[in-house]
């Protein structure tokens, strides 16, 4: 047990400061990113429309017109038309500030590295190599098929999404070399 809280600590931090330089230093994720021209206009209209916190769809996806022919047919012009827009919405606004997200980043962060070693611990692979590579993939899987989802349901940005999921791999392969050399390291000082 120790050995898997210490693994998956080290790993936590790993992949916390790869997420730091990922996101603050390295341009890829802001690639897709547009702003509004007028971003205050912007918030009033949503203000004056928002039916409070939630997602949100341009146009409007109600469930029901699909029981109405006439309502599909004009939901799918709208939709042809465009924009097309997704959109989450925190109508009371969020505290500025990086101290929380961060904290909460590196508690799930703890949790998937947790999650990873107790997998990596309970298979048959031995070598270092093929165990870093079973966690890059594991940890990968997962946002592969939500990013790639975001894509094709949401209309996410392709480039957003590969950058995404590279981000992940990156992050677990990193992560998951740090827990494997732990491992071993904590492993050989135990047969000493």
């Amino acid at each position: 047990m120790k050995k898997l809280i210490w693994c998956a600590i080290v790993a936590a931090v790993v992949a916390q400061v790869w997420g730091m330089v990922s996101w603050m230093v390295l341009p890829w994720h802001m690639l897709d990113f547009k702003q509004f021209k007028d971003d205050t206009h912007v918030a009033e209209v949503l203000r004056a429309e928002l039916q409070g916190s939630g997602l949100y769809t341009l146009p409007n996806m109600d469930p029901t017109i699909h029981e109405n022919e006439a309502a599909m047919v004009k939901w799918k012009n709208k939709a042809r038309k465009g924009p097309f827009a997704f959109l989450s919405v925190k109508a009371d606004g969020v505290e500025p500030g990086m101290g929380l997200p961060m904290a909460i980043g590196f508690f799930l962060n703890l949790v998937m590295a947790g999650i990873l070693f107790w997998l990596v611990s309970n298979n048959a692979i031995t070598c270092p190599k093929g165990r870093t590579i079973f966690i890059a993939v594991a940890g990968s899987v997962g946002a592969l098929y939500t990013h790639l989802s975001n894509w094709n349901w949401w209309h996410f940005p392709i480039n957003y999404c590969v950058v995404g999921v590279i981000d992940v791999f990156v992050t677990w392969t990193l992560a998951g070399f740090a827990m494997v050399k732990l491992a071993d390291w904590l492993d050989s000082k135990n047969t000493e």
